[in-house]
């Protein structure tokens, strides 16, 4: 069942980027999954674990796109980065400390809200300095 979808308005036109916005809607998505599934802790801990490293992942390559095409405002985006990061990573230690459905919902509802809101505001302002031809960067991840 899908309860957050990614749709071609939210795309940033950096296929590789899209690509990885696309995973991390899919994981969100698996995480509601198992927690609404009453799975066990260590399937809500692995997809826990699996959405933290892949949203840290994305940032990298995001920044790292930035960069190259001399994106004017990556400081500011650099700094939304990394409050969030901040944030999961709190997320995430309340989860290892107590690994149960009501702290993995938590961190599915932040995650969900946010990143929706952060595709569509911050990253679409990104979007005319780079192409498609200009800027990739691995998404095989």
């Amino acid at each position: 069942m899908t309860v957050i979808e990614w749709t071609e308005e939210m795309s940033v036109g950096v296929e590789a980027l899209d690509h990885d916005h696309q995973r991390l809607f899919s994981l969100l998505n698996q995480l509601h999954e198992v927690i609404v599934g009453g799975e066990s802790r260590e399937s809500l801990r692995a997809i826990v674990h699996e959405l933290v490293r892949y949203t840290e992942y994305h940032f990298e390559c995001e920044e790292r796109l930035m960069r190259l095409t001399r994106y004017p405002e990556l400081d500011a985006h650099v700094r939304t980065h990394r409050d969030i990061r901040r944030r999961i990573v709190s997320f995430e230690q309340k989860f290892q400390a107590s690994p149960d459905e009501e702290n993995a919902r938590h961190l599915f509802e932040f995650l969900s809200e946010w990143l929706t809101g952060h595709i569509l505001g911050d990253d679409m302002k990104y979007r005319p300095y780079m192409s498609r031809e200009s800027a990739s960067c691995s998404a095989d991840r």
